[in-house]
């Protein structure tokens, strides 16, 4: 699955001397210095603890060749979501230590970049889902995604029953947005239809589902943001 974001157009803001009011567990996107030879891209990671205005613990994944990018004074960048703001952060490395997880120990940053993210930031994805309505049933794929919505294709081939979708129609979706591949279900709303040849376009607006599925939902698009 790839995912892109489009980034916001406001420009950050600096904060000096902030004190960081976030959660053990939250994830954050570490990227490495790309001066030294390793594993490059942003890793996911989470926070796991902190001293105030000392240091920061990061839990890391196994990575190849990881271990060795992380020497004491290495600069990495830290980007997590706080608030509705997309936040990030150049630190030194104090040291990590492998066991019981490789856990990097960060120098507390001086400065913190803020970005506020649009309330319903769309992710570009290539997400399969499962359709139902009462014109008839099938298989499409999610193009975009938002916590208010998404934007899905799907063949109407021989589906002469499913080209009848207009605007206000009830679809059900199954997406399999967490991590086990299990799909979840969501109410949908038809806000829009378009044709190409035997593709219908179709933009849909959220309206029912558990607490599951936004949870769920809400998890995904940080992970995205992070890692776009």
């Amino acid at each position: 699955m790839t995912q892109e974001l489009q980034k916001p157009q406001e420009k950050p803001h600096r904060t000096k001397g902030d004190k960081l009011e976030l959660a053990i567990g939250t994830r954050m996107a570490v990227t490495l210095d790309t001066t030294q030879q390793g594993p490059e891209g942003r890793i996911a990671a989470d926070l796991v603890g902190m001293v105030h205005f000392e240091y920061l613990i990061l839990r890391l994944p196994w990575v190849p060749g990881l271990r060795s990018r992380l020497v004491g004074g290495a600069s990495v960048t830290v980007r997590f979501v706080s608030n509705g703001e997309l936040c990030g952060f150049q630190s030194p490395v104090i040291t990590h230590i492998p066991k019981p997880s490789l856990l990097l120990f960060l120098e507390y940053p001086d400065v913190i970049e803020k970005m506020a993210l649009r309330q319903h930031k769309r992710v570009q994805c290539a997400l399969p889902v499962q359709l139902h309505s009462r014109r008839g049933d099938a298989h499409g794929v999610i193009a975009d995604l938002s916590r208010s919505g998404c934007r899905m294709a799907v063949d109407v081939r021989g589906q002469q029953s499913l080209r009848q979708t207009v605007v206000e129609d009830v679809i059900v979706l199954r997406v399999p947005l967490n991590s086990e591949g299990l799909p979840l279900t969501v109410t949908c709303t038809v806000r829009s239809v378009s044709f190409d040849a035997n593709r219908m376009q179709v933009g849909l607006s959220f309206s029912e589902a558990d607490t599951e599925f936004w949870n769920t939902l809400e998890a995904f698009l940080t992970t995205a943001y992070l890692l776009a």
